[in-house]
């Protein structure tokens, strides 16, 4: 039960980042940075097969998991695979993981290397933060002392791999396919400061870190590598937001902007990875592209919430009857009664983001686009995006397991006849 003093200190808690999460969704709009294909080579013949990765925090060992099946069974990486790589949130660090080379193999890593990260690093990413003023975020950027998410992905990727350094290298391994890799975020600011006159693009609004603007406009979009995957996972209340570019050192000299995850607007990239390959040229028709769209699982409970089972005297009312408060707080009861972990409106708009894409690709293969969903059902306990317990990774990775193997099965093997 909540009394009136627990409320409050879950409204201290809730209210403001939960506010900033919400205004970023009513005012995502679709747009893309940058320019069109229109200085590009002619689109290719055939098939365009595009790998969209989910967002979803430790959660992303299970996407992982799916491509590591997939790169045992056709005995070859991702890069040589898949036409565009991308990915949201956990999704594009997974994505700019599987096109940047590391400096120890001159190759990418791969996805037994990525689960190994999850498995082994979650630790270093997940770095609660010992605040001294209230409201912080739970984690770490970076802690000054080389601990953070921010120092871990200047490691992974190299604190001074660009996205046209990265796109070059893979053009030159032996059988690569990868033409195009992109991550999603939302800019909340450009500045740091006051805006007399908000500009769409510029200071608010989505923002993919890309390869094919990067390469047509390196002085704003030429961003480092661990900035794109920084910027696409800087998730609200979890991180603090994300400042990439701006040129003051570790930050590259590409625009200044201040970013959050990529989830608030497009937790499934699966639709971006359509309009990517046709404004960048790779695609010209929407019956030459295949979709291969991999989720981080589904809690179905948090979904949605309870309405009168939340129903508590004098403090939240009947009905639905909410103002500010009852959404905002984290205890509150999902579908199946369990407490929402980041409050109820946070939890319903990152599935709905999620299950919107989703919907609308199916609905689209009645006009040509082939695609491909694997997404299995998750308990309350692993849905959490911060539980880094190893337990949990490897209930998760087992979860993955069973689907191929069960539900998701007849779609694997789909997947699998389309990539050979």
């Amino acid at each position: 039960m909540l009394n009136n003093q627990t409320m409050d200190r879950s409204l201290n808690k809730s209210i403001k980042p939960l506010a900033l999460l919400l205004s970023v969704v009513v005012l995502s709009v679709y747009t893309t940075a940058g320019k069109t294909a229109q200085d590009t080579a002619e689109p290719q013949t055939g098939k365009t097969i595009i790998l969209a990765i989910d967002g979803g925090g430790i959660k992303g060992v299970i996407p992982a998991t799916f491509i590591q099946h997939i790169e045992s069974s056709l005995r070859k990486p991702s890069y040589q695979l898949f036409d565009v790589i991308g990915g949201t949130s956990t999704g594009g660090i997974i994505s700019a993981a599987l096109t940047t080379s590391k400096k120890t193999t001159d190759r990418p890593y791969t996805a037994e290397e990525i689960v190994d990260i999850y498995s082994h690093d979650g630790g270093e990413i997940f770095l609660a933060q010992g605040c001294k003023v209230e409201l912080c975020a739970t984690y770490y950027a970076d802690n000054g002392r080389g601990g953070g998410v921010e120092p871990y992905l200047q490691k992974m990727y190299g604190p001074e791999v660009s996205l046209v350094s990265s796109r070059e290298k893979m053009q030159s391994l032996p059988g690569n396919r990868v033409k195009h890799m992109f991550t999603t975020s939302y800019i909340v600011n450009n500045s740091q400061k006051k805006v007399a006159k908000p500009v769409r693009g510029e200071n608010f609004g989505p923002y993919l870190f890309n390869w094919f603007d990067a390469v047509n406009s390196p002085a704003n979009d030429n961003y480092y590598v661990w900035e794109a995957a920084r910027g696409t996972s800087a998730a609200p209340t979890y991180f603090p937001i994300a400042n990439v570019g701006g040129k003051t050192p570790p930050r590259s000299a590409a625009a200044n902007k201040w970013v959050v995850d990529g989830g608030t607007m497009s937790n499934n990239p699966a639709a971006w990875g359509v309009t990517e390959a046709l404004r960048t040229g790779i695609a010209s028709r929407l019956e030459d592209i295949i979709v291969i769209s991999l989720g981080t699982g589904i809690y179905k409970g948090g979904a949605g919430v309870g309405i009168n089972s939340n129903a508590i005297t004098d403090i939240v009312p009947v009905g639905g009857n909410w103002s500010t408060t009852p959404w905002m707080v984290e205890k509150l009861d999902d579908l199946e009664g369990a407490d929402h972990n980041r409050g109820v409106l946070i939890g319903i708009v990152l599935d709905a983001v999620q299950t919107v894409t989703n919907s609308q690709l199916t609905a689209l293969k009645q006009a040509g686009l082939k695609y491909y969903r694997l997404e299995p059902e998750l308990t309350y306990t692993q849905s959490h995006m911060d539980n880094i317990h190893p337990r949990n990774i490897q209930s998760l990775i087992a979860t993955a397991n069973a689907y191929i193997e069960g539900e998701g099965a007849e779609a694997f093997k789909a997947i699998l006849n389309e990539l050979q």
